[in-house]
């Protein structure tokens, strides 16, 4: 299983909801967990918006939310979250891969942002 999520073939749509949570987690340090706990907000709720959300599609959101939401628990007390960060980027890796099957939402395509 891919470790780092792969962005190649999203639709842009996709692409703008899920890089900022994905740089989230590489990117933040010590005490920044309010920076992965915001992002994993806003990615989430954008995809509910966006996307046809099977059942499937949503036990991996979970997943991939529950993963971020570890590291930024860690990231706040100050522990070390090599642990973490490795196991909410394997989430967020199959994640991306879900996603990139999945199909636009209503609202999605009645804006013209379909893929």
């Amino acid at each position: 299983m891919r470790q780092v999520p792969d962005l190649a073939g999203l639709s842009s749509v996709i692409d703008a909801i899920v890089k900022p949570w994905i740089d989230a987690v590489e990117s933040t340090g010590l005490g920044m967990g309010s920076v992965v706990a915001n992002a994993v907000v806003s990615a989430t709720m954008s995809i509910d918006r966006r996307v046809v959300v099977t059942p499937d599609l949503s036990g991996y959101l979970a997943e991939a939310r529950n993963a971020s939401e570890t590291l930024a628990h860690a990231l706040d007390r100050h522990k070390s979250t090599t642990a973490e960060r490795k196991a909410a980027l394997a989430a967020l890796a199959v994640l991306t891969d879900k996603l990139r099957l999945s199909e636009p939402s209503e609202s999605t395509r009645a804006l013209g942002l379909g893929w």
